[in-house]
């Protein structure tokens, strides 16, 4: 199969979860829905970039990233307000990836692909983000995507390129502290796989079992290997690069994309962006297995990008379906799409994010899309999909917060684009 015309379409993909929120929530029940998230972070940049092509001269080139703090609380009567932002103080070009879970007093890790840095953002007060720390660059290494955080607190991230010395140019892992200070480093690069283009993209650990698992996919119009590698978590050596296993005439392997652990720390199931579900076993032995359960064939679906797993619902936005889908994982082995939700031609579903004290995910567009965020509600029990319809710009008759705004708390922005979410704290 063709890749879609518009290739803006890998361009912006985006992350991942940190195994403490992947394996703890996935298992966890949300303690009650009278008592969920007082505050939605949204990590977001400047909009219109033509990043995929390299181009930080756009038309909003100097505009600063920005952290977003949205009244997340149903019960209050400013539900889906601006209620603080703050910009890091440095052009962006591309804001991307976050952690997922707020960390407990530790600053969260959130980054500008495309400048490459890393920041460090203190929510200690929700009402006054600040800038804790900046990372410039990782030594050896390019463009920082994803993020999962340790149960020492430490942080990794996983780099799309490496430095150019190596044919493929492939990225790799870095570690860091909480304060943002680099611990060590490694290379994607497999001598079984010489040359091979992998850009690190989505990131998982299982500490129970001393692993971390990556998957490859660029950026942008690029074609990569579609594998993913295993990682021992507690030294970084790169312990087995494998082939997504394809099928005969289609394209359902294309760009292995996102990866969550399951329950149990020891599996894990990965969605590519063409859709493609594959689920990963025997993560901790020297045989480990990749093999595709599910695939959304009919009609074809493309842009699979960043889910979240919910109890035992696996939750995924499908940008170019303008769709967002409930998986049922009850058994990891057969996924049964349960439920879904259109959303019209001009959003693009790219990032899902639950609020672990509530029934609510949110739902961030990609950013050859509309710029807005939107708000839905699942059913623990079935599984089933509805809109929170409460969760609005005011006197507006669409769902969702946009930003396409200019005045900000902060000042004014020409053009944001949203991109990471995640829930604050439970409402008190």
């Amino acid at each position: 199969m063709t890749r879609p015309a518009d290739r803006s379409t890998l361009r912006r993909a985006v992350v991942l979860l940190a195994a403490t929120m992947t394996v703890g929530c996935s298992a966890k029940q949300p303690h009650s829905s009278v008592t969920p998230a007082r505050y939605l972070f949204i990590w977001a940049g400047p909009h219109g970039s033509d990043s995929a092509a390299g181009d930080l001269h756009h038309a909003n080139a100097g505009v600063s990233d920005f952290l977003a703090v949205l009244d997340a609380d149903p019960a209050s009567a400013t539900y889906g307000k601006v209620l603080a932002s703050d910009a890091v103080g440095i052009a962006g070009a591309m804001a991307h990836h976050t952690e997922y879970t707020l960390p407990a007093a530790r600053p969260l890790f959130a980054s500008d692909y495309m400048t490459g840095k890393v920041f460090l953002l203190d929510l200690a007060d929700p009402l006054a983000p600040r800038l804790a720390h900046r990372i410039d660059s990782v030594p050896g290494f390019r463009r920082p995507h994803s993020f999962a955080r340790l149960p020492s607190g430490n942080v990794v991230a996983s780099l799309q390129f490496g430095n150019g010395s190596v044919p493929g140019d492939p990225g790799g892992l870095a570690e860091f502290d909480p304060a943002g200070r680099l611990l060590r480093s490694a290379s994607a690069a497999d001598s079984a796989f010489p040359g091979a283009r992998i850009r690190t993209c989505g990131l998982e650990v299982l500490p129970a079992i001393d692993r971390a698992v990556t998957t490859s996919s660029p950026m942008d119009a690029e074609r990569t290997a579609d594998v993913i590698q295993i990682w021992r978590l507690s030294d970084f050596h790169l312990l087995r690069t494998m082939l997504v296993p394809a099928v005969a005439g289609d394209s359902i392997h294309y760009y292995p994309f996102e990866i969550r652990a399951l329950p149990d720390g020891r599996t894990a199931l990965l969605n590519t962006y063409y859709c493609g579900f594959y689920l990963l076993t025997g993560l901790e032995t020297e045989s480990p297995k990749v093999a595709l359960v599910h695939s959304m064939r009919e009609p074809r679906r493309v842009g699979c990008a960043v889910p979240v797993i919910a109890g035992r619902y696996w939750v995924m936005p499908i940008a170019y379906d303008h769709r967002v889908v409930s998986l049922d994982l009850r058994e990891p082995s057969h996924p049964i799409e349960v439920s879904a939700l259109q959303t019209d031609s001009t959003f693009l579903p790219h990032w899902a994010a639950v609020d672990p004290w509530s029934d609510r995910v949110v739902i961030v567009g990609q950013d050859d899309g509309e710029a807005r965020v939107l708000m839905t509600r699942l059913d623990r029990r079935t599984g089933r999909l509805s809109w929170d319809e409460g969760f609005r710009d005011a006197n507006s008759v669409r769902r969702g917060v946009s930003f396409d705004r200019r005045l900000w708390p902060h000042g004014a922005v020409t053009a944001a684009m949203p991109h990471a979410a995640l829930f604050g704290p439970a409402r008190r």
